[in-house]
């Protein structure tokens, strides 16, 4: 069969666009590609959404953030009633840190400025608000920020990449769980190589391949994007009943605990496929803010598997614990869980989103916040792709303009 449009990587943005895709163009034969969830060392392709809960804020200090989290949000009903699946928790985000804090205070004005233009109720936070909604929680004295509920909270991105699959196949795309290996062009066409030795052939493909997408023969000319990939970690502690109940109205958050510290983000309690509810906490995602380098510049793809698969982080863990219970001295965890992750980078800060080449897209680099942002790139790449160049009025297409690597695939 030779395919309308494949898209290559079914994490975040792949599922997104591949949800679109079918839900707005109903004639077209569409593929999607990507192994199912698994980490086990026998594989080569990983992905960031093998987890439950991801921050999903429209407060940010970047316009183009607070447009593509917005516009994601305003998606999630639709896809939750076709999916039957919760995708998204309004539970509120905070910011939190030392009054004074130059990173707190860029981040109240921001949120101020947002809920102000938006109609959306946005609270000053001392030690007082923080003694009176969240008893639980420790901050350090003089502490300031900014909490706003609506259309902030949380989501559940193993749920959201299921709810576009799902839907996207009840629609009628086909899906390959097979590791692209190489693309190449054949009259006018893409020829599109499966490890397993099969080939697919299509008209036009959208490449969202996160972290691995420089480590195969994907890209025209054996370019490589310009990316950092950078290892991350988090700690998941479980909780009782009784701290995951009296701890339910937390929001998620970033914190930081003092004025030359790295900020940190934590999830409120969420109750994972296990059965076990757990308390989530990260460290800061970019590693010219990491003081304390806990994040790892991997450059192979044998670095990253391994990143993937390892079982333990002591410095990671140590740190967490140290976090926790400073901010939570009278909760006891029973037990606790590092899990991992890699993240794709840019110099921008932003997306990589557009086009490599007559009817080959591109969306990478998601900075850590491809999750909250998923929905509405997957609807750019899918629109764009179509149609053959960017289909979006309310962002500007040279924000997200790629960039490559001066350094070439092998």
């Amino acid at each position: 069969m030779l395919y309308d449009v494949c898209v290559v990587g079914a994490g975040t943005m792949g599922s997104c666009t591949a949800y679109y895709l079918s839900k707005n163009n109903t004639s077209l034969n569409i593929c999607l590609i990507g192994e199912p969830e698994a980490k086990t060392r026998d594989r080569e392709v990983f992905g960031c959404h093998y987890d439950e809960g991801r921050i999903s804020r429209v407060i940010s200090q970047i316009e183009t953030e607070q447009i593509l989290a917005y516009r994601s949000m305003l998606s999630y009903p639709e896809l939750e009633q076709l999916s039957g699946l919760q995708i998204f928790w309004e539970v509120g985000s905070a910011v939190i840190g030392q009054a004074g804090d130059s990173f707190v205070s860029e981040f109240s004005s921001v949120t101020d400025k947002f809920c102000k233009k938006n109609g959306l109720l946005c609270e000053e936070v001392n030690e007082t608000f923080v003694k009176e909604r969240w008893s639980y929680f420790l901050p350090p004295q003089n502490c300031s920020g900014r909490f706003s509920k609506k259309f902030n909270g949380y989501i559940s991105v193993r749920n959201l990449v299921r709810a576009c699959q799902a839907v996207a196949e009840n629609n009628g795309v086909q899906r390959n769980f097979e590791v692209v290996k190489d693309i190449t062009k054949y009259e006018g066409n893409f020829r599109i190589a499966l490890e397993g030795g099969d080939v697919i052939s299509c008209k036009k493909i959208v490449l969202a391949c996160g972290s691995f997408t420089n480590f195969f023969n994907i890209l025209p000319s054996k370019r490589k994007l310009e990316l950092q990939l950078v290892g991350h970690s988090v700690l998941k502690l479980e909780l009782n009943e009784k701290d995951s109940k009296d701890m339910a109205d937390f929001p998620s958050m970033i914190y930081k605990p003092n004025l030359t510290s790295s900020y940190i983000y934590i999830l409120p309690p969420i109750k994972y496929p296990n059965g076990k509810t757990y308390l989530k906490i990260g460290h800061v995602v970019y590693p010219k803010l990491d003081e304390n380098k806990l994040g790892k510049v991997l450059t192979t793809l044998e670095e990253v598997q391994e990143w993937y698969c390892q079982k333990d982080y002591p410095k990671a863990r140590k740190y967490f614990k140290a976090h926790f219970e400073s901010l939570y001295p009278g909760v006891n965890p029973l037990s606790e869980e590092l899990d991992f992750c890699v993240m794709a980078m840019t110099t921008s800060g932003k997306q990589l989103i557009g086009f490599v080449e007559e009817n080959l897209m591109v969306a990478g680099g998601g900075n850590g916040k491809s999750a909250k942002f998923g929905l509405e790139i997957g609807s750019i790449c899918a629109d764009s792709i179509v149609k053959g160049e960017w289909v979006c009025d309310h962002l500007d297409p040279d924000d997200f303009r790629v960039r490559y690597s001066k350094e070439l695939s092998a």
